[in-house]
């Protein structure tokens, strides 16, 4: 188990936060809904393996889902990675726009923890199978605590795609991960639903 020295020197190593992020990026509510975000993030800085949220100096912080951004570090097995939260209210215009839940790797951390063959940034990503493990298990546990929308895997995917997307003509050219409840699969076009797996 890493100590709480080895924990800070890691969050405070610049080299790994550079390259963008491989992420779980969730389409969770309507914007005008905020108690779903509460939840999430609440669940995410609770799990007994994550550390934070910290502000820039090293310092525990509230978690508080007025702040756009929280970061952090945590245990996946054997190894130990900084990583963020972020949610994102849009609000233009608010009646419209949705509340996203994202849980953020940089692909640099993902390289230097887990080896540097693990390029989740690539057409054909690699991903380290604890990190994988964990975006999906985390994935059906906040589906489980409020049902989302949509969620996705992949790198930089935030806010790329909606689940009303799938509804119509869709041109997927990327290797993201799609994530749909059962109860809204009947709203997916045919041609879409093998594109996408069954939360439930």
């Amino acid at each position: 188990m890493k100590t709480t020295t080895d924990i800070k020197q890691l969050f405070f190593d610049k080299d790994l936060r550079t390259g963008g992020f491989y992420e779980l990026s969730i389409q969770v509510c309507p914007s005008v809904e905020t108690l779903p975000i509460k939840v999430y993030t609440d669940y995410i800085w609770n799990l007994p393996f994550v550390y934070g949220p910290f502000d820039i100096d090293f310092n525990k912080i509230e978690i508080d889902i007025n702040n756009f951004e929280h970061q952090g570090v945590m245990h996946l097995g054997q190894y130990i990675i900084p990583f963020k939260t972020f949610n994102i209210r849009e609000e233009e215009p608010i009646e419209t726009g949705f509340n996203w839940f994202d849980i953020c790797f940089y692909t640099a951390a993902i390289e230097k923890v887990f080896g540097e063959q693990y390029q989740t940034w690539t057409e054909s990503p690699k991903v380290p199978k604890p990190l994988e493990e964990f975006l999906l298990n985390t994935m059906k546990s906040l589906y489980r605590l409020h049902p989302f929308q949509l969620a996705i895997i992949d790198f930089e995917v935030s806010g790329q795609y909606y689940f009303n997307d799938l509804k119509g003509d869709f041109l997927n050219w990327t290797s993201s991960k799609f994530f749909v409840g059962k109860e809204n699969i009947g709203l997916i076009s045919e041609k879409n639903k093998n594109l996408v797996t069954v939360v439930d």
